[in-house]
């Protein structure tokens, strides 16, 4: 892409620029915010302190500079911005606006490495710019990050100090290499941000190997802005400068060439962690450990030609169940879309959605979590603009979004999860109240996907972590990673780690509760479950065959976790029902406010409970519809364990039913699934999408449920 790079003079923008050429971008132009009257502004958004020299960088870098004047005033100070005349925000936006009608850019380079609030705020001007962010060093461990730039030659000195542990007297004017160490000290003593971005310190970068000629200091004096005893705050205003031409330094080479014999990463070798996370799997290859007749049966489903599915199963339209709780929690399954004239099935299905929530006094904005069952996937970019043109841009909810066998009539399913506070002037304005809290990084970085689409990495409502579905792309590209299984695994799983740890930095991998392990063959199918269980053993996992994943991926992770998994109790129990094996996962925390099961109704012998034999045990006879409601009434029963056993009971059942289907044979139809749950919402309140798909974890197997009941 082609790129302007946002420089304020410090280390940070420079080392981002040298990562944006790493990646293959390719600087076009700087951009810098000057103050308008004063030299130190303490500005929010941008650093002011040595503007001065910054005009040097253009003539050191052989690049056009366009720069503009700002007041520094933040008027708008929420975490998340909207446009507001007169914010600081607004002069950048304008910035980028002219240099727009001057030259043409794809993308914008900025360094923020940890500051949500400078990060939303660029990506707010570039999604109305319709231009990209890059931010390289985003979540960088920061010791790791500044030694980085010291051996990438960033030649940087400290230019305002302003925390405890820094001292105008002593460390003003050192270069970060010499403060270095320092800083690590002050780190484990008091916190202190080592590459300062909390705002403990500010520099200036005097050369860097993007630089044909250095920049010298010739006069400059200290300001002392305050004396406090004990974080004192001063800074160095630059009076004479000038530029000095590197010896040995050719003008005409390119950037890449000027930085080829320094190690700066490219977006793969950032990836080299992945190897480190080595697991014995003997001899597994992506080839290996499935069964013939598991591919046999694959084949039936899918012309392995062109990849496309030779059946769909029709959804009904009127099969929507939405049901609100007290606590503000809102469940809305099997909500289809079609074509109505000359709407697309996606618009259908969310004015639709858009209808019901109106109906309950909830918004879009309300929703917290999207799951998108589409039967085309080669549509993913039409159905993602169109998603777009309905879905909240800011803060939008996680999504999920799997190919499955669906009809031409109706080829899309969703279902949703909302929630919004109890009103205080409401009968349930006793009820606690908990905040959600959205992370949305649209920037593309070294660290996780970036979300540039219409939804967010994860949303957490109190103690509940939703997480969008993961895929093992490389986020410095954006491309899917090569290697197999095993290597989409490692690095999607390492995406969710890292998404949740932001969302929370005490929470971990271990802390998932219950998740959908969604693979595009079932030959997949032992390594993902190898790969999981290698990090934790403590969620419920299903394992589901779907026949496409976005961007041709073949898994991804649909997972929700709980800050307080460590209290969660965890039971297998199973019966039998007729000739077939009901068996049951169960996770519920002491409270037994939170409870997740994940069951399997299969074939074969009844003589193991606790898990699915190897072999291949087929019934000739389709279990009965009073078979069934055993089978399910039995789930409930475990999914409800320890509620109030009033009829209908007050708590809410949110299921997804999976239920394998192939050309020639249909173990189970979905109509009696349907009926059955008819039957059972007379005692139960239920809410259930029923999900046809290729495969469940296992041949025997024919229903997989995933349910969930929290009343918090």
């Amino acid at each position: 892409m082609r790129v302007v790079a946002l420089i304020s003079g410090g280390k940070d923008s420079c080392y981002n620029m040298m990562q944006c050429i790493a990646a293959g971008h390719d600087i076009v132009a700087l951009a810098n915010l000057k103050p308008q009257s004063k030299d130190e502004l303490d500005s929010y958004m941008y650093q002011s302190v040595g503007h001065q020299a910054v005009e040097l960088y253009a003539e050191a870098m052989g690049l056009p500079l366009f720069r503009q004047r700002t007041n520094g005033v933040a008027l708008q100070q929420e975490k998340i911005y909207t446009h507001t005349p007169e914010d600081e925000v607004e002069d950048l936006f304008d910035l980028l606006a002219n240099i727009k009608t001057q030259i043409e850019f794809d993308a914008v380079a900025v360094g923020a490495i940890l500051s949500d609030y400078q990060r939303l705020r660029v990506e707010d001007v570039c999604s109305r710019l319709g231009i990209c962010s890059l931010s390289y060093l985003w979540r960088r461990d920061q010791k790791e990050l500044l030694q980085e730039m010291i051996d990438c030659n960033i030649e940087a000195i400290v230019i305002k100090v302003a925390a405890l542990g820094l001292d105008p007297t002593k460390h003003l004017g050192l270069r970060i290499d010499k403060l270095m160490p320092h800083l690590v000290k002050m780190n484990e003593k008091y916190g202190l941000n080592i590459c300062g971005e909390g705002g403990e310190y500010e520099t200036f970068t005097l050369d860097c190997p993007l630089f044909t000629k250095s920049v010298i200091i010739e006069e400059f004096e200290t300001v002392m802005h305050t004396n406090d005893t004990i974080a004192p705050v001063g800074y160095i205003n630059f009076k004479k400068f000038c530029l000095l031409k590197k010896p040995n330094v050719d003008e005409n080479l390119s950037f890449r060439d000027r930085m080829a014999c320094y190690r700066v990463r490219s977006p793969l070798a950032h990836l080299m962690d992945l190897d480190d996370l080595e697991i014995d799997l003997g001899t597994v290859t992506d080839g290996d450990n499935f069964d013939d007749d598991a591919s046999e049966n694959n084949s039936i489903i899918i012309d392995q030609t062109d990849g496309q599915v030779c059946f769909g199963e029709l959804i009904e339209t009127d099969s929507v169940s939405c049901i609100g709780y007290p606590n503000g929690w809102t469940w809305i399954n099997s909500l289809t879309g079609y074509w109505v004239d000359d709407k697309s099935p996606v618009i259908v299905a969310l004015e639709k959605l858009r209808d019901l929530l109106q109906e309950r006094n909830l918004e879009l904005t309300d929703v917290v979590a999207v799951t998108l069952y589409v039967r085309d996937m080669t549509e993913f970019l039409n159905m993602n603009a169109q998603y777009a043109s309905i879905m909240c841009r800011i803060s939008p909810p996680v999504r999920v979004c799997v190919e499955i066998p669906l009809s031409e009539y109706t080829p899309i399913l969703i279902d949703v999860v909302a929630y919004k506070p109890p009103s205080k002037s409401s009968s349930n304005s006793n009820l606690p109240s908990i905040t959600k809290h959205t992370m949305h990084v649209q920037s593309i970085s070294h660290w996780a996907p970036a979300n540039i689409g219409p939804y967010s990495q994860a949303i957490r409502v109190g103690d509940i972590i939703y997480v969008a579905g993961q895929i093992a792309l490389v986020p410095g590209t954006l491309n899917i990673v090569e290697g197999g299984i095993r290597q989409q695994c490692r690095l999607s799983l390492r995406h969710v780690s890292r998404i949740i740890k932001a969302v929370d930095p005490n929470i971990q991998l271990r802390d998932v509760v219950q998740g959908i392990c969604y693979v595009t063959h079932t030959k997949y199918i032992h390594a993902a479950r190898t790969e999981w269980e290698k990090r934790t053993n403590n969620a419920i996992v299903d394992y589901i065959v779907v026949s496409r994943l976005p961007k041709d991926a073949i898994v991804e992770w649909h997972l929700w976790a709980h800050r307080h998994n460590s209290r969660f109790e965890y039971e297998e129990t199973g019966c039998c029902v007729d000739n077939y094996r009901v068996s049951i996962r169960r996770r519920w925390n002491y409270e037994n406010n939170v409870a997740a099961i994940v069951t399997y109704i299969s074939s074969g012998s009844c003589t193991s409970l606790s898990a699915i034999t190897d072999s291949l045990e087929t019934s000739t006879e389709s279990i009965s519809a009073i078979g069934l409601e055993e089978a399910f009434r039995y789930s409930l029963k475990r999914l409800l364990r320890g509620e109030p056993t009033s009829t209908p009971t007050d708590a809410i059942c949110s299921l997804r039913i999976f239920y394998k289907v192939s050309q020639d044979q249909k173990p189970i139809c979905r109509q009696l699934i349907n009926a059955t749950l008819n039957n059972l919402r007379v005692e139960y309140r239920i809410v259930a999408t029923v999900i046809p798909v290729l495969h469940l974890h296992h041949p025997n197997t024919f229903v997989s449920i995933c349910a969930l009941r929290h009343n918090t």
